[in-house]
């Protein structure tokens, strides 16, 4: 299981909300891979999760994405780079899916890389936001980073 720790802080509460929400989701699919003789209903709920984590994480990285640019983070490149391979890992394993079937091992292999990813991803490249929105007397409150909302500058 995946622990949110204050070395993860990003300095906007709207994105580590965002990120400890995708930590609980990784974690609900870890524990539903514990089961040990999962139905097919269990099947659609695991897929039904890593949906959720795929659309969630596409409206969480615009909102990030406009943070960076916003307090022009000097790893935002890197920072799309990144969330452009996540997206694309989730969508190999959905190809892989269709034309596998549903092996167990495969949901697996993808709890375990997405896992790795977000650790690896949130205290190496989003925590790199801490020192400019800190700095920023303006920027403490990134409220306009709600998800669903628009993310244009005003």
């Amino acid at each position: 299981m995946l622990h949110w720790t204050e070395q993860f802080t990003t300095g906007s509460r709207e994105l580590d909300y965002q990120h400890q929400t995708l930590i609980d989701n990784i974690n609900d699919l870890e524990t539903m891979l514990a089961l040990k003789s999962p139905s097919r209903h269990d099947y659609a709920s695991m897929l039904g999760v890593v949906d959720f984590i795929e659309h969630f994480a596409e409206k969480h990285f615009a909102c990030e994405e406009h943070c960076m640019e916003h307090f022009r983070c000097p790893c935002r490149e890197l920072n799309k780079n990144a969330h452009a391979e996540f997206l694309t890992l989730l969508q190999q394993f959905k190809n892989r899916n269709l034309t596998e079937g549903f092996p167990h091992e495969l949901l697996i292999q993808l709890h375990a890389t997405m896992k790795q990813w977000i650790m690896e991803h949130i205290f190496q490249i989003d925590s790199q936001l801490k020192p400019f929105i800190k700095g920023n007397a303006s920027g403490a409150d990134t409220t306009f980073l709600k998800l669903g909302e628009n993310t244009e500058p005003a």
